[in-house]
């Protein structure tokens, strides 16, 4: 979230601007769960009107990340471990499903899309390497929205964008202190069978390497302590200034 004294956001897709200030916020811990997003306050804050401020809202809601009461209106989401157990199941049948189209018969996947998917694992590597936690964290997410991307199924990325947002948002609920390092070799390895399985265009080889992904994943997840909400507080009003 920005100050009073941050610029004006551009009249250029307005609800796209503000869904991405309050995604950023909400991905952060700034916007903590629970924490009310008024219409009328996040409009006066960025000078703009409050219909662009809905459809944000609204494309949050959609994603997942915020829900809508009729008592308090608009609140940031509170993941749960339950939460997190049916988002890695709606992942792993995506990128299953994804293994299809790129492992199928007489798939192949061009030089350039090899090279991404690569690069991209090299990438996480450097991360880790420097013990960039965050970039990390983004760079993982990215190889797996890749895969699901390289199918051209628009809906499929769309859903798994939406899974991955919701996963962002869990993270930071857990542990900041051993999450996710903890497993780096494990998580690592089981990145690399994907990654090989996918340029040798092995199907079976890929479905295993998603599997034992997805199963290190939960395994990994259900070793973290949930870092407790703090007590005596009650959930912010977001967009008006602490007197």
């Amino acid at each position: 979230m920005g100050t009073e004294d941050d610029p004006k956001i551009q009249q250029r897709h307005l609800w796209e601007q503000i869904a991405e200030e309050l995604r950023s916020g909400i991905h952060s811990g700034d916007l903590e769960p629970g924490s009310r997003l008024i219409t009328a306050d996040l409009a006066a804050r960025w000078g703009v009107s409050r219909g662009p401020v809905r459809e944000a809202l609204m494309a949050l809601e959609n994603e997942g990340i915020v829900h809508s009461t009729r008592r308090q209106g608009t609140v940031v989401g509170t993941p749960s471990a339950l939460d997190l157990q049916e988002i890695f199941g709606v992942r792993e049948a995506l990128e299953s499903a994804a293994g299809n189209v790129l492992c199928g018969e007489g798939a192949l996947l061009s030089k350039s899309e090899r090279a991404r998917l690569t690069d991209t694992l090299d990438s996480l590597d450097k991360a880790h390497q420097r013990g960039d936690t965050s970039a990390g964290i983004k760079i993982d997410f990215a190889f797996h929205q890749l895969i699901v991307d390289l199918t051209g199924n628009s809906r499929f990325s769309a859903i798994n964008k939406n899974m991955i947002s919701q996963n962002t948002q869990h993270l930071k609920n857990l542990d900041p202190l051993i999450w996710p390092q903890v497993g780096w070799e494990t998580m690592r390895s089981t990145h690399q069978a994907i990654l090989n399985a996918l340029l040798a265009c092995d199907l079976d080889s890929y479905r295993e390497a998603v599997t034992n992904h997805y199963r290190s994943a939960r395994a990994r997840a259900s070793m973290q302590r949930v870092t407790p909400a703090r007590t005596g507080e009650e959930p912010g009003r977001v967009g008006v200034e602490a007197d």
